[in-house]
């Protein structure tokens, strides 16, 4: 990672551990830029909103996605212009809304008519006018549904039912709703599905969001000063998955949005997550436990669904590797379980393993970089939650210390006269 041996950074952070290549997020998103030179990439912090990969990435230049009033506070923390921050979400309260809209962000992407609404009441209220774009949801989605890393449903957006935007046939009923004085409608947004591997997709993608971007141009009566593509660009997890050839795809896209990209002062953003730090991250465990039950091998370790829930809740292989023998052949295959007291703690139901592993070989679960830490039940268990560990330039930085038991019971109270 970064030119550091994981066993080194192991050996001085100790497991379980999420271990980032910083190195390896810069040349993402300069690969990014090059293939998309007329677009601003902006990072979806959903994906991991570690303060270290945040800060990096603004650093590299990077705009921020957020979609929760934590995220806007951590995009300010750690120093992003207003201006660099959109925000989007379904489920946006009053609260988030009215510091969004005092924190002077770029532009609240609103979901719903009624959250139009609301936005313009709150902007009275406040006396402060906003910048929203409009989030639509597309008449037509994907051409199919997902399959491989993606599952079944390519976790889907747009193109149906959806919670997320508006439904782009009640865009005529817009002016009913728009408050001209309160509110500047200064883009749209769509974001149709993630983890898309076939270009073909994004590239259609792309011309149903300049096709809805001429359609609010006309009932507005007003250009756009931004376009929000949302493009949900996928990273491979099995062998038989291809990446995406950056260039090619860039070129098609950046075609389909030429109309706009020749316009002066048109912002075209591309939002990323996943594409941006999924492969740079490793999930490190430590074997502390080998057994055989009734014919099946099981090698438990010190980390569990309880720090890495993805394989089980997207039910999506990650694949696994003992990574401290990764010269030793192979020949048998294990559950990899971690240490929790419960049947569904399986990080991989299949992982080839050397015949000679042993107690505290090191298990590394790819593809960890986004959604991992964030979206695991960190509490579940009462285990204390893994360090995270960013590699830049061959620093080994600590970018978020371990957990201690002494967390379990910040924030509680005891009950009184028990303690």
């Amino acid at each position: 990672m970064g030119g550091v041996p994981v066993t080194t950074v192991a050996g001085q952070h100790g497991t379980p551990m999420y271990v980032y290549d910083g190195d390896m997020v810069c040349s993402r998103y300069e690969a990014l830029r090059s293939a998309f030179p007329s677009f601003e990439i902006f990072y979806s912090m959903k994906a991991n909103p570690s303060f270290a990969l945040v800060g990096l990435l603004r650093q590299l230049g990077a705009g921020s996605e957020i979609a929760s009033g934590g995220e806007l506070f951590l995009a300010k923390e750690v120093g992003h212009d207003p201006l660099d921050i959109v925000f989007a979400g379904p489920g946006k309260t009053d609260r988030e809304l009215e510091d969004a809209i005092i924190s002077g962000v770029f532009a609240i992407n609103v979901e719903s008519l009624r959250e139009l609404d609301r936005v313009a009441r709150i902007a009275k209220l406040i006396g402060i006018p906003a910048r929203v774009a409009l989030r639509i949801n597309t008449t037509v989605g994907l051409s199919k549904s997902g399959g491989g890393s993606a599952g079944p449903l390519h976790e889907r957006m747009a193109g149906g039912p959806s919670k997320f935007g508006i439904d782009e046939e009640k865009l005529d009923a817009l002016a009913d709703h728009w408050d001209k004085r309160a509110v500047e409608i200064a883009g749209i947004h769509i974001y149709t599905a993630s983890q898309i591997l076939d270009a073909d997709e994004i590239v259609e993608n792309a011309k149903r969001t300049a096709a809805a971007a001429e359609h609010v141009e006309r009932v507005t009566g007003e250009p756009l000063m931004a376009i929000d593509f949302g493009a949900g660009f996928g990273v491979p997890h099995y062998e038989e998955e291809a990446p995406l050839d950056l260039p090619a795809l860039g070129a098609r896209v950046e075609e389909v949005f030429r109309p706009f990209s020749d316009r002066k002062d048109m912002r075209l953003i591309l939002e990323l997550g996943r594409y941006l730090v999924s492969e740079c991250g490793v999930f490190v465990t430590r074997v502390i436990e080998l057994k055989e039950s009734r014919g099946e091998r099981f090698v438990i370790t010190d980390g569990g669904i309880n720090q890495f829930v993805r394989p089980v809740l997207m039910k999506v292989k990650h694949e696994a590797r003992v990574i401290s023998r990764l010269c030793s052949p192979t020949p048998t295959v294990a559950k990899l379980s971690g240490p929790l007291c419960t049947p569904i703690d399986i990080t991989s139901e299949q992982i080839q393993v050397p015949e000679d592993i042993a107690l505290d070989d090191l298990v590394g679960i790819f593809n960890a970089g986004a959604y991992g830490f964030s979206m695991s039940p960190q509490l579940f268990l009462s285990h204390p939650s893994p360090v995270e560990v960013l590699v830049l330039d061959g620093e080994i930085i600590e970018a978020r210390r371990r957990g201690t038991y002494e967390d379990f019971i910040l924030k509680q109270n005891p009950l009184p006269g028990s303690v």
